[in-house]
């Protein structure tokens, strides 16, 4: 059986590593954000897409160009659209190609928002216990006194 092992700390250290926790909970929060808006962005996108593509050659759409934004539309293509890549480069690329490619991303940053979810659990358990030690600290300094 293993040995178990005594570590005192004291209240600054006990302090400082909530003030710690908490910090990583606010850089935690601020990536679920990110994230958040990343699958807005990719739902948008590849719903504008299927719209697309579902139009015939020739018929007007409206195009959200988000923030209540609409612009009337002739589609004279419906099966390719430029897709940007880094430095403001455009691709030709075709819908459902990126229609695919979109939902790739959408389950990566999906997958990436429950390992931070899970991180987000784990700092939550870390902050309640060092909440209980300091209030148990706290108690016994009264019931000295």
């Amino acid at each position: 059986m293993a040995e178990q092992k005594t570590v005192k700390l004291t209240g600054d250290q006990i302090m400082g590593a909530l003030r710690q926790e908490k910090t990583r909970m606010e850089s935690i929060q601020r990536a679920i954000v990110s994230v958040d808006n990343l699958l807005q962005e990719i739902f948008f996108a590849k719903d504008s897409l299927k719209a697309v593509k579902n139009t015939k050659k020739g018929e007007k759409a409206m195009i959200s160009l988000g923030a209540g934004v609409f612009l009337d539309i002739k589609i004279d293509e419906n099966t390719k659209v430029k897709k940007s890549l880094a430095g403001n480069v455009l691709i030709n690329s075709q819908i459902e190609k990126t229609i695919s490619e979109l939902e790739e991303r959408e389950k990566e940053a999906q997958e990436k928002l429950e390992e931070f979810n899970k991180q987000q659990q784990a700092i939550y358990a870390n902050m309640n216990t060092l909440t209980q030690i300091i209030t148990k600290a706290e108690k016994a300094r009264r019931e000295q006194k």
